[in-house]
């Protein structure tokens, strides 16, 4: 899967300039944007960059935004000026990520499968989400990644669609029948619920709902429900039998 992404140190200065968030909407899910194109030449200066969300990157790419509205943007990111909308918990607390009936309280590693993580889930700066997320489809092709909120995909599929309301993130791929969510609820809450459909690891279908985590048509991590786990290395830990 190939990437033109900058260097991760540019990437990291990018994304905390705007707090993590496009700088247009405020969605965490971003690529990088030249205000001013290089043309052939890769020089990546963080002072012609930003960061944009998938549905702005099309825009730009298509020169629906102008220069002047994209430097507009990087001086003043959506994130810094409406700060309560932005994809973040509360600093001052333990960050808990619900996942089927199971709480994990300080754990980045959610969903492990095989020894290869799906997804997983960490703060910067005390409070801005960042996520892991590898997505494959039925034939155990990988398809698009999320890499601390770096999004990468297969430019042959083109059906996903990446929507933010507040607190709301949805990943969609309407023609694999993918979709992931991620939900704070409220603004001063320290806790993330995520649920997913359609995404697959070794050719098994994973889906987890409010209730469930399901692998392949069998729900998974059955004595873990109803708990809350701490500091756990890894959350979810489940083997394909393929």
């Amino acid at each position: 899967m190939s990437t033109n992404n900058p260097p991760l140190q540019i990437q990291k200065q990018l994304k905390k300039e705007a707090s993590y968030g496009c700088v247009i909407c405020g969605c965490p899910i971003l690529q990088y944007a030249h205000i001013v194109p290089n043309g052939d030449v890769q020089a990546f200066l963080p002072e012609n960059m930003l960061v944009l969300c998938p549905f702005h990157y099309i825009r730009y790419n298509n020169r629906d935004v102008s220069e002047s509205a994209l430097r507009e943007a990087k001086n003043s990111p959506f994130n810094k000026m409406h700060e309560q909308y932005a994809f973040t918990v509360t600093s001052q607390q333990d960050m808990s990520v619900n996942v089927g009936k199971c709480k994990f309280i300080n754990t980045s590693r959610i969903l492990v499968i095989d020894d290869f993580d799906i997804f997983s889930i960490k703060r910067e700066d005390g409070k801005y989400i960042l996520f892991d997320i590898n997505f494959f489809d039925k034939l155990n092709s990988l398809i698009a990644i999320v890499s601390e909120n770096s999004w990468t995909a297969e430019q042959r599929i083109r059906d996903w669609s990446i929507n933010y309301k507040p607190k709301h993130l949805t990943i969609k791929n309407q023609s694999k029948n993918i979709i992931f969510e991620a939900k704070i609820q409220g603004i001063n809450s320290n806790e993330i619920t995520i649920t997913a459909d359609g995404m697959h690891y070794n050719r098994s279908p994973i889906k987890i709902t409010e209730n469930q985590i399901l692998l392949n048509g069998e729900e998974i991590a059955v004595d873990l429900k109803g708990t809350e786990l701490r500091n756990y290395e890894a959350g979810i830990v489940a083997e394909t039998t393929w």
